[in-house]
């Protein structure tokens, strides 16, 4: 489903098949196709990059949220997903909200630990202050603060089965931006400094500027938090959030569910919580899927 709407903010698991599609014939469509969306108006150019990402085995939902227009463009935002790494961001929130509301600063050890979670997306760090803060509670707490309705904590407890929405996080940054969901300007500038700084590489030797980073060239400021796993329902999960602009004008998440693809037919799927997939080839398609996504809606590179 297309949303287009100017409103100020907005409002399962699927498996997948891996061998229902051609993996060549995937492998080798033209993607991304910046001949076939030039000079096509936005609105046209997002059911293109939807059907694009298909015909490689990726189903890509995303919100867009201009927040000096208010103009808003979706497609399938309300879809759940599992965070991955984007649920660090509910956790550094938490660690702030709580600091403000004890009228005390953030340790230096804590900024430091968040510094690794988010500029480096390091899972130790994010365990670290997920049981320190109350684990699934800091979900159930943020969720509320900014009035999350798609966001639930994760079943079993751990951080990165946290389910959300691109509409939900773009609600999330729009609320910490505004200050709507209870952080001070100066907690918030910490957080979107730490995001701004997001490293090329994360912790585990990710490549984590996928989607929006990798995919806008021409915006030369965003804040930026990933998310990663392998392999939920036989496919890839990829997230890419964030702002775009000085101003943090726009706020931009997206969600990907990929079919795992390799080209020498292997079966055997990599489990991103012991296996270092910086290398992987089905990791990297995956990631390709994403930017360009992007590269299809803003072929000029930038958003404005």
């Amino acid at each position: 489903m297309l949303v287009l709407s100017a409103c100020s903010v907005p409002p399962d698991d699927q498996a997948g098949d891996p061998g229902g599609r051609d993996s060549a014939e995937t492998s080798a469509s033209p993607f991304p196709d910046i001949q076939k969306v030039d000079g096509v108006a936005l609105e046209a150019r997002i059911p293109m990059a939807v059907e694009s990402a298909q015909a490689r085995g990726a189903d890509v939902n995303f919100a867009l949220l201009d927040r000096e227009t208010g103009s808003y463009y979706s497609s399938d935002a309300d879809e759940p997903i599992e965070t991955a790494s984007v649920s660090k961001l509910f956790i550094a929130d938490e660690v702030m909200f709580e600091a403000q509301s004890q009228n005390r600063p953030v340790s230096a050890d804590e900024l430091a630990t968040m510094t690794s979670m988010l500029e480096f997306s390091d899972d130790n760090a994010a365990y670290t202050l997920w049981y320190r803060y109350g684990s699934s509670e800091i979900v159930r707490a943020v969720a509320a603060r900014y009035a999350l309705r798609n966001t639930d904590a994760p079943g079993d407890d751990q951080w990165y089965n946290t389910e959300t929405t691109p509409s939900d996080l773009v609600g999330y940054y729009a609320g910490l931006l505004n200050g709507s969901g209870g952080l001070t300007t100066a907690s918030t500038d910490i957080i979107i400094g730490m995001l701004r700084r997001s490293a090329p590489v994360a912790a585990d030797g990710y490549k984590q500027h996928f989607g929006i980073v990798d995919g806008l060239p021409g915006e030369t400021v965003h804040a930026v938090k990933q998310g990663w796993m392998c392999c939920v329902s036989d496919r890839w999960v990829h997230l890419s959030t964030g702002t775009i602009g000085a101003d943090n004008r726009y706020v931009l998440a997206l969600s990907s569910r990929e079919d795992i693809f390799y080209a020498d037919d292997m079966e055997s799927y990599p489990d991103t919580a012991v296996v270092d997939v910086s290398d992987d080839a089905s990791a990297l398609h995956a990631r390709d899927t994403l930017t360009g996504f992007v590269s299809m809606l803003f072929p000029d590179g930038r958003i404005s």
